[in-house]
């Protein structure tokens, strides 16, 4: 198999840190492991003796069958929903707990635990380390964003810190998340630009999409790369820059991590699902991401599909892990899937298109064709991959941005599913695995009904049409084929689960903000604030429900999480506002503060902001 590039996403992007990871390798981790397992030990005793709580006075919804049903009380005890309906009816079910805390919500709402399905969690806490130089302020896309803002943000960063570390060595300036295609103008920030900030000290800056990278001339010469190409970079040349900066990963790793958990819960969430885990340190990766889950340092549960992409390592996830979807414990962490991707990103002009991109002329990236590129050559090669892992038994997500890409994805589970029974006339189990497209960008009314066919969901990420939605309009992908970006609503229509996702850190962590978009489709760069496809919008319900009950079971954890029913885990988000109140306008459901997030019956963020 070959893999001319490693596309742009953020998932895409976790093979070229791998060797930024290498340098992780040589740290002694043995210390802050062993307090990792240290202090899971102490949680588990703590576990044996959880409160117990009955909640009233709100609005509760419990979103048991999908539906907005909303009652009276639920209890909880022992890190489970005990009761749901009347108050009397809650108070009854509860007597075995005569301790159990009255809450009063005092008019606030609660809902089942919100669930990102597709995020990085170590990508994203590596980069934290960096200069955030991205397009977002919060939720909302930062006003004036120009290169003239990155400089200004470069330049206080080398007055702050001066050229040179303590030890007389030349200090790099690094920076993530730079988004050409959301400035005015869009202008990639070469070496001649960042020489303009420092021609002595060598700085380097990661693309957004993760698949680009920007060097001046100093960092030019210490990678070796060929001075022509003006300081952009590309995959293989990305490495070798990552490969010459010192003590780029090591710093404050475990703190950053730490930083992104609790940002998922101060947005409600109560499960992360990483998607492409162990692309950069393997087996040592899946041990810390486990290590801190099953820690009291985490404030969230996490789920996992392991980076299958080169042949040896799906071999080696797919004799070291087993399946089990059906475990009704409370697991911190837990590896649920394979990932495979088989394209780039359309805002990075690596999503592998059906023609060339509208702005290809313009913004061509350097060793790329015009339609982008499809990860596997020959594209055969990818359905081989997909079938070995689906005939094991293991659900298989899969990355496909462009259409031409979805093509290809669809057609490899057309051969991997092609016996669609089985011999006694049941249905073949592979079609029951719930495999799924990420991102899924552009879709057409026959993909969709591909999908619905072959039994695929879709999981989008929302932001495509947020943040860079205009972009895509005016831009990259021209007015007709932008209104075929994240069909949510047609997927509903076809009978498809779908979920939301933000891909972090690609797009910032928030559900509410996920459900926003999903139900508005406004376009934010827009000076008018058109909706894109306004026939695609969702409703609330279904909006919430592809942050919750379908996340999870696309997940392969409905059975645990995603709704409140006695018996499934108390995962839970507390909100000053009803997110499915008419009265709250659609458009500022990204405003509505979260109170508090419990985990398996626990309080774990407490909004300093709320009472």
């Amino acid at each position: 198999m070959s893999q001319p590039h490693q596309p742009g996403c953020a998932c895409c992007t976790l093979p070229s840190l791998s060797m930024q990871l290498d340098a992780l390798q040589h740290h002694n981790w043995t210390e802050s492991l062993a307090n990792l397992v240290r202090v899971a030990a102490e949680r588990a005793k703590l576990a044996l003796h959880q409160d117990a709580a009955i909640f009233h006075g709100g609005t509760i919804y419990t979103l048991q069958g999908g539906q907005p049903s909303r009652v009276e009380a639920l209890g909880i005890a022992h890190g489970k929903v005990v009761s749901v309906g009347s108050l009397q009816q809650v108070e009854t079910d509860m007597r075995a707990q005569p301790r159990a805390e009255r809450i009063d919500l005092h008019g606030k709402t609660l809902l089942p635990g919100m669930i990102d399905p597709h995020m990085h969690i170590l990508p994203s806490a590596l980069y934290r380390n960096w200069i955030n130089l991205s397009p977002f302020q919060g939720q909302v896309l930062r006003p004036g964003y120009n290169l003239d803002w990155v400089a200004e943000q470069l330049r206080g960063e080398l007055a702050s810190h001066g050229s040179h570390t303590a030890s007389g060595a030349p200090r790099w300036l690094t920076g993530f998340g730079v988004d050409p295609s959301l400035m005015s103008p869009w202008k990639e920030p070469d070496s001649h630009f960042l020489d303009g900030i420092s021609a002595e000290v060598p700085i380097f800056l990661i693309n957004a999409s993760g698949h680009l990278g920007y060097a001046n001339s100093a960092a030019v010469k210490l990678a070796g790369l060929d001075p022509k190409e003006n300081g952009v970079t590309t995959e293989s040349n990305v490495a070798k820059v990552l490969a010459v900066i010192p003590g780029l990963a090591a710093p404050h790793l475990l703190g950053k991590v730490q930083e992104i958990l609790n940002d998922a819960a101060a947005n409600g969430i109560t499960t992360l699902f990483d998607a492409g885990l162990g692309a950069g340190l393997g087996p040592l990766e899946i041990t810390l991401v486990r290590a801190f889950a099953q820690s009291p340092l985490a404030p969230v549960r996490i789920g996992a599909a392991l980076y299958g992409n080169p042949d040896w390592l799906q071999e080696q996830w797919l004799q070291t892990y087993q399946l089990n979807h059906n475990k009704h414990d409370d697991d911190r962490f837990s590896v649920r899937a394979l990932k495979l991707i088989a394209d780039g990103s359309n805002q990075g002009l690596t999503g592998y298109q059906s023609e060339d991109y509208c702005c290809s002329a313009e913004h061509r990236v350097p060793g790329v064709s015009p339609r982008g590129l499809f990860n596997f050559e020959p594209p055969i090669t990818f359905a081989a991959q997909l079938q070995r892992a689906l005939n094991a038994g293991w659900p298989v997500l899969v990355h496909a941005n462009g259409d031409q890409a979805l093509d290809y994805v669809l057609a490899s589970f057309e051969l991997a599913l092609f016996d669609k029974t089985s011999e006694d006339g049941t249905l073949n189990p592979k079609l029951t695995l719930r495999s799924r497209i990420e991102h899924c960008s552009l879709l057409s009314d026959a993909s969709i009904a591909t999908m619905a066919r072959l039994k695929l969901s879709p999981s989008f990420l929302i932001g495509h049409v947020g943040y860079w939605g205009q972009i895509f309009k005016t831009t990259i992908l021209g007015r007709e084929r932008a209104q075929m970006l994240d069909r949510c609503q047609s997927a509903l229509q076809a009978g498809l689960r779908i979920s939301l996702h933000s891909d972090h850190f690609v797009s910032p962590l928030g559900t509410l903000r996920m459900m926003e978009q999903a139900v508005t489709r406004v376009m934010e760069a827009d000076p008018e604030q058109q909706p894109l496809n306004p026939a695609e919008c969702l409703d609330r319900i279904s909006a919430l429900r592809a942050v919750t009950l379908d996340a999870a079971w696309q997940c392969h954890m409905d059975h645990i999480v995603g709704s409140l029913e006695p018996g499934k885990l108390a995962d839970l988000a507390i909100l000053e506002q009803d997110p499915l109140d008419p009265a709250v306008p659609a458009g500022s459901l990204r405003d509505i503060r979260v109170h508090q997030t419990w985990l398996a019956g626990k309080p774990v963020y407490h909004n300093p902001n709320t009472h």
